[in-house]
């Protein structure tokens, strides 16, 4: 039974914007701070630009729209937040930033209050190290938009105690999220197996003549998969999916090895849909002989990192492919009748 009524949101940019929206719209009474008031009054107002939205696609009444503005306070910083419940952490993901907001989240809450870092791969047992009380800490990876995605990946660290994980999952549950458990290792489920198999398909291409638009078309009508892993790339950002291979490729490999397909469209600016290149060439689809390679490598290197998850005990099977369903959008995992 969730015993949560009040969160603390860290961060005011994407992330944090949409898991205030997704509290509010349930809820709860959400304090947001960042590093100082006009930041947080920004990121309330991204969350309110949120509800407003979705009151436009119908997808919200304009009195729900408004008990989510009602909801959300900004406040000067983490010391006014610390009276809450719960704290959910979404600053940028970089591990000493995290530590030094962990650390002032430490001092200035509850010592009854759940904290949880929003991260899609740091460490919650490096991250503890800043607290003075590492059982109460745990991770919950929101999908974005967090605002739509059911999704919630939850991590504990070495030192997580069993009450704050039946905490973090009621919370996510009353969020209106499908909480997945999941142990920590680089990448989590969702990123290790759709990085890996993006991986693959970029090393194929590199290594045949292949048309990209055709190979996403044969990914998306010969599997699970809703999109190709070139669309995909450039919808989630050349940067960002740079940033996350990389680290995967330290941690696990050359399997994460891209064939250096991403790092000269990051170094040129070339990041996909938000700068209007990337990837996926603004040209009529040519097929170049290759593109059947693409699908099949694809599906057949997602299907060998999920069972290297399963067999290193990260998650369970059916937890694989429901974090598959939920947080990827594939009509089934890829462990489904394997």
């Amino acid at each position: 039974m969730n015993d949560i009524a009040t969160i603390g949101i860290v961060g005011g940019g994407t992330m944090g914007a949409e898991i205030a929206h997704v509290a509010a719209a349930r809820g709860f009474t959400v304090l947001l701070a960042d590093a100082d008031r006009a930041r947080a009054d920004a990121g309330r107002d991204r969350a309110i630009a949120i509800a407003d939205r979705r009151v436009e696609r119908g997808r919200m009444s304009s009195d729900e729209a408004a008990a989510v503005a009602a909801g959300i306070t900004a406040v000067n910083g983490i010391a006014d937040i610390g009276g809450v419940d719960a704290v959910i952490e979404a600053v940028p993901e970089d591990l000493a930033l995290k530590m030094r907001v962990h650390a002032d989240i430490d001092a200035a809450v509850r010592p009854d209050a759940l904290v949880a870092t929003n991260t899609s791969g740091l460490s919650v047992t490096a991250l503890a190290d800043a607290t003075t009380d590492p059982g109460r800490l745990i991770g919950l990876h929101f999908f974005n938009p967090a605002s739509t995605m059911r999704l919630v990946e939850v991590i504990a660290g070495a030192a997580t105690d069993a009450a704050t994980i039946a905490r973090a999952c009621a919370l996510a549950r009353a969020l209106g999220k499908e909480p997945v458990r999941v142990a920590e290792c680089p990448g989590f489920v969702v990123n290790r197996v759709l990085v890996r198999a993006m991986a693959e398909a970029y090393r194929a291409a590199a290594a045949a003549p292949v048309d990209r638009r055709t190979a996403d078309m044969m990914v998306s009508e010969g599997g699970p998969a809703p999109m190709g892993p070139f669309a995909l790339g450039d919808l989630v950002g050349l940067d960002v999916l740079e940033s996350i291979r990389s680290d995967l490729e330290r941690a696990y490999g050359d399997r994460f090895d891209d064939s250096g397909t991403l790092a000269p469209l990051v170094a040129r600016g070339d990041l996909g849909r938000k700068t209007g290149a990337g990837l996926v060439p603004d040209t009529d689809p040519v097929p170049l002989g290759a593109e059947s390679v693409i699908a099949a490598v694809y599906y057949a290197a997602a299907l060998d990192e999920a069972r290297r998850l399963a067999d290193e005990g990260i998650a369970s099977a059916d937890d694989i492919d429901l974090a598959m369903r939920l947080g990827a959008g594939w009509e089934q995992g890829p462990l489904a009748g394997a």
